[in-house]
């Protein structure tokens, strides 16, 4: 082969791999955990984390150091919450609701004291967790929809334990698959 084929052929070659590197993300943002083919990525849990510990700064609590057991214990808490987040969201496209960015920030601003929001501005982690909360209301007012009960203490009992079975069907149901080091613990 000619060095002027050479050079084509390696300039191809690398061209093939940027394109490649560029069409599926690289690896600047892996998945941590699968739920049922949806990826959780590695940014969406550092938001996790980091909300977590700017928490624990507000407060004066210490927040482990990166390297330590602990941290990693509590990282993988934080990815069980995004898989039950990506669970939720997946059972309410299938009962076909939904809830729109304007109503998770009315509930945001309207769960805030007055004042409150100059000083600190909400966080994805935060957004992600109201709109998880609505998916919820609605998924429990959807699936316990029809449970009927004599008095007002048993209708809730009934719609409590109703919604507590669909979501243990719904966690034994949903195929979850997690990356090496990041399966959450007991």
């Amino acid at each position: 082969m000619t060095p002027l084929r050479l050079a084509a052929v390696a300039v191809l070659v690398a061209g093939g791999i940027l394109a490649g590197l560029l069409l599926s993300g690289g690896h600047s943002n892996p998945a941590v955990a699968h739920v049922a083919g949806e990826a959780i990525t590695r940014d969406q849990l550092e938001t996790a984390v980091d909300h977590f510990r700017e928490e624990a700064k507000r407060e004066g609590t210490p927040f482990p150091n990166e390297k330590t057991a602990r941290f990693h214990a509590l990282r993988n808490r934080f990815l069980g919450v995004l898989v039950y987040r990506a669970e939720l969201s997946q059972a309410a496209k299938r009962l076909g609701l939904s809830v729109s960015n304007i109503q998770v920030l009315r509930r945001l601003n309207g769960a805030k004291e007055p004042g409150e929001g100059e000083e600190q501005e909400s966080d994805q982690f935060q957004y992600d967790t109201v709109k998880s909360q609505m998916l919820y209301e609605r998924i429990y007012a959807e699936v316990t929809r029809r449970v009927t009960a004599p008095t007002t203490a048993e209708l809730a009992a009934r719609r409590n334990a109703t919604m507590k079975r669909y979501i243990d069907r719904l966690k034994r149901e949903t195929q979850v698959r997690y990356e090496p080091g990041y399966a959450p613990g007991p």
